[in-house]
């Protein structure tokens, strides 16, 4: 097994729940830099802004909902500080929204009729006056919680075995299902110890696999192509040459070269779990 984490300094006093949210924002991918070089300068601007933030909200709902979208304490806390600072922004648009439709409105493009009496349905300006109580409270909530939720996360200490490169992903999985897996477990070295150069943008890992016996049937866990992929000796196809090829195989839930470790036991486990049901 790799040596655990230990566990992660709080951040300091001077520094702000939000600095997590701006240094992993600063070290994202292209489409972060594309979104800040976004300038709006009318109505259609606004609105396909407006659109993109929705998709975008609904994709990190997406994206959390995994049982394996954070690894560590400190994962959580970098998106806690994201959020709290979305919910900001998010608070500052409703407010903007609110100004941008009495503008409106003095054009006499929209009427504000006077806000609604006692058991009368909401109207314009009643709804005007909830989006900047809803702005306030949203504000509020983040004075409150922000900070403590994001330095106590960051805070915790983290267990998770993390690999440092692919070939030692391959061996903390061969060590979990070791410990987690009834049948034999091999791991299949390819190199010699120290020789391996990890490669992050090579698909195909180390070259090394491991192999599991379940039952009467033998399986190989391997990376190949960018992907994470289960196979079944019973499902090889022996060829002329004495090699053997595979028609069918598992595609696991990751394919982070440097995936939890225990995530991908997981994905095994249940592979080999539903063959025997």
């Amino acid at each position: 097994m790799l040596i655990n984490q230990a566990p992660t300094a709080g951040l300091d006093d001077n520094t702000p729940w939000d600095a997590l949210y701006e240094q992993a924002a600063d070290q994202c991918n292209d489409f972060v830099s594309q979104v800040r070089t976004v300038t709006a300068h009318d109505p259609e601007d606004s609105m396909d802004l407006a659109c993109a933030a929705a998709e975008t909200t609904g994709v990190s709902v997406q994206a959390l909902s995994g049982p394996w979208s954070l690894y560590t304490p400190q994962d959580a806390a970098t998106v806690a500080s994201a959020l709290f600072v979305q919910l900001q922004y998010s608070a500052d648009a409703l407010q903007e929204l609110a100004c941008a439709v009495g503008r409106i409105v003095e054009r006499g493009e929209a009427e504000l009729p006077a806000p609604a009496g006692a058991g009368q349905p909401a109207n314009l300006s009643d709804a005007l006056e909830t989006l900047r109580s809803v702005s306030d409270t949203i504000h509020s909530l983040a004075d409150r919680h922000a900070s403590t939720t994001v330095r106590a996360l960051h805070a915790a200490p983290s267990s998770a075995p993390m690999p440092a490169d692919a070939h030692q992903t391959v061996k903390a999985v061969a060590a979990l299902l070791t410990e987690q897996h009834d049948g034999a477990v091999r791991l299949n070295t390819r190199h010699e110890d120290g020789a391996y150069e990890d490669d992050p943008d090579d698909g195909f890992g180390c070259g090394c696999d491991v192999t599991m016996v379940s039952g009467d049937e033998e399986y190989n866990f391997h990376r190949g192509d960018s992907e994470r992929s289960v196979i079944r000796e019973s499902d090889g196809r022996k060829l002329s040459d004495g090699s053997t090829v595979y028609n069918a195989w598992e595609t696991l839930g990751t394919t982070l070269r440097t995936a939890h470790p225990q995530q991908l036991t997981d994905d095994i486990l249940r592979v080999m779990a539903a063959d025997r049901t």
